[in-house]
């Protein structure tokens, strides 16, 4: 006979309308439904949630009215220990008093004694938990994979049966921890990491940020080891938020902001670059891959903040006068960058941003929200990206890393040993040279180098571009003599005396005499 809207095609069915996540839930449990033989819903144990039905001694008819259930359902909430009332009162004392066999009017009744199996037990949890609060579906079920065969599988066919659809949106799943070596914990192996040990030597966010780090779809493993590696990464997180907090203390973001288009060009690019991440944020928080937005929040932090603009942005903030331009463009930055990563991060590390926003409500904001929990999380904004901006920074950042190859080398063999001691000779392709003689002036402060000539290549090293095919970088000790304020060497005849006989150059001059040292 032809299977027509039964259990398992209305099942089936709820499975093609449920967002599977993973991906590989959505076949693992279709197969499950589709090639499940039979299920039963009773078993023979002398302990469980009983099946609560009477059989009359003298007919056999069953008891398993409404009614019945209601007034057995009542008298458990009333027992101290629940169901367990039912395997220590007689079917006399739990039915109600007086009752009556319906087809035979007999008084003589036997309970059932079989329990109810776990996973029907479990797999109603939606009709005591959602319904009685007025909930149609959860928005997910979480579990570990295992579920597939158990409570998803038995809370979808439940809630077909009762309602006619599963009592889920979506399901997520994920893998189980193991051990650094990759087996199961257990005390025979004595390899059990307990969270609270965690929580005690590294501190909450540790763990938070280790769950979050891996992708938990699949088994993760836990040690001392990757405990470590989590650790350091957090040290390097910690560390630059406490440097924009650091460079924002003379900062108000009310009155000293500038619009983006009196920001210099390299704020620009950041700012525009960190709208994409913001947007990949959001995307991967979205679809549960949280792996992925930590990953990719990590990598901006390690490589475009800490390694790139942060270390570019020191000059600028350390030497320039308070109110210059181009201090209060870079601050402008470094505050959208604080909104963004305390606001992006706080789901994570809610400790370490918390206690951020407090440090930010108290030294630069004052009217933020009392908690980062009850501010908005950085939303990106369009208009602020700027893809040409983009492209001409992904070749010039391209030419710093060949550069610092160059730089690196040059320090290996002791020809330097800051990079400010260093003066860079480029031959450069055609369409980077078109790039870069724009910015010429603004080169040496981008490289990090004292001098920049792209007009004839020298140099006590020379090595070939490998980001940058066709490029020749060149290094040999900066030209004339060291700035004792901003490090950098300028020629002699470039250089200011103060009123104490001191000299500095011209750059650092200016600033001075703007904050009314000279």
């Amino acid at each position: 006979m032809e299977e027509k809207k039964t259990l398992r095609q209305l099942a089936l069915k709820e499975i093609d309308r449920v967002k599977w996540i993973p991906q590989s839930g959505y076949n693992r449990i279709k197969s499950m439904v589709e090639n499940r033989p039979d299920w039963c819903i009773s078993r023979q144990r002398v302990w469980g949630v009983p099946i609560t039905v009477f059989y009359c001694k003298n007919c056999g008819h069953i008891i398993a009215d409404k009614e019945i259930f209601e007034h057995i359902a009542q008298k458990f909430e009333n027992y101290e220990y629940g169901a367990d009332l039912w395997f220590e009162k007689s079917a006399k004392e739990l039915l109600p008093e007086g009752y009556k066999c319906p087809e035979c009017g007999s008084y003589e009744f036997e309970k059932e004694e079989d329990i109810l199996d776990v996973w029907f037990d479990s797999g109603s949890s939606h009709a005591a938990v959602l319904k009685p609060r007025g909930i149609e579906k959860a928005n997910m079920y979480l579990e570990g994979s295992d579920q597939h065969r158990g409570w998803f599988q038995s809370s979808l066919l439940e809630g077909v049966a009762s309602y006619g659809y599963a009592p889920y949106d979506s399901v997520l799943t994920h893998g189980f921890i193991l051990d650094e070596k990759g087996r199961k914990m257990s005390k025979s192996l004595n390899n059990i990491v307990a969270p609270q040990e965690i929580i005690d030597k590294y501190g909450a966010d540790i763990l938070r940020l280790w769950t979050v780090s891996e992708d938990y779809t699949e088994d993760i493993k836990l040690g001392e080891k990757v405990i470590r590696s989590i650790a350091e990464d957090y040290r390097k997180i910690r560390n630059t938020i406490r440097f924009l907090l650091g460079n924002l203390y003379d900062f108000n973001p009310d009155k000293d902001s500038l619009p983006p288009d009196q920001l210099l060009e390299f704020d620009r690019w950041m700012l525009s670059h960190l709208q994409k991440v913001a947007s990949e944020v959001h995307k991967f928080y979205k679809q549960y891959q949280f792996y992925r937005a930590f990953n990719l929040l990590k990598a901006f932090i390690n490589r475009e903040l800490s390694a790139v603009y942060l270390d570019v942005l020191k000059d600028r903030l350390y030497v320039y006068a308070p109110q210059s331009r181009e201090r209060r463009s870079a601050q402008t930055v470094l505050w959208e960058l604080l909104m963004a990563l305390t606001t992006l991060l706080a789901p994570v590390l809610s400790f370490t941003m918390e206690e951020a926003w407090q440090t930010i409500r108290s030294s630069i904001k004052k009217d933020l929200p009392e908690s980062v929990f009850l501010a908005l999380m950085y939303q990106p904004k369009e208009e602020l990206i700027d893809n040409q901006l983009e492209e001409i920074y992904s070749l010039l950042l391209k030419l710093r890393e060949d550069v610092n190859r160059a730089l690196e080398q040059a320090r290996r063999e002791k020809l330097i040993r800051h990079p400010y001691e260093a003066k860079v000779y480029l031959q450069l392709p055609k369409e980077v040279e078109d790039i870069v003689k724009p910015r010429l002036d603004y080169l040496p402060f981008f490289l990090s180098v004292s001098q920049v000539d792209i007009e004839n290549l020298k140099g006590d090293i020379v090595i070939e571009g490998e980001e940058i095919k066709g490029l020749k970088v060149g290094v040999s000790r900066a030209e004339g003599t060291k700035c004792p304020r901003c490090w950098l060497y300028y020629p002699e005849e470039e250089f200011v005396e103060l009123p104490d006989g001191q000299k500095v150059c011209q750059r650092c001059y200016k600033a001075l005499k703007e904050m009314g040292i000279v």
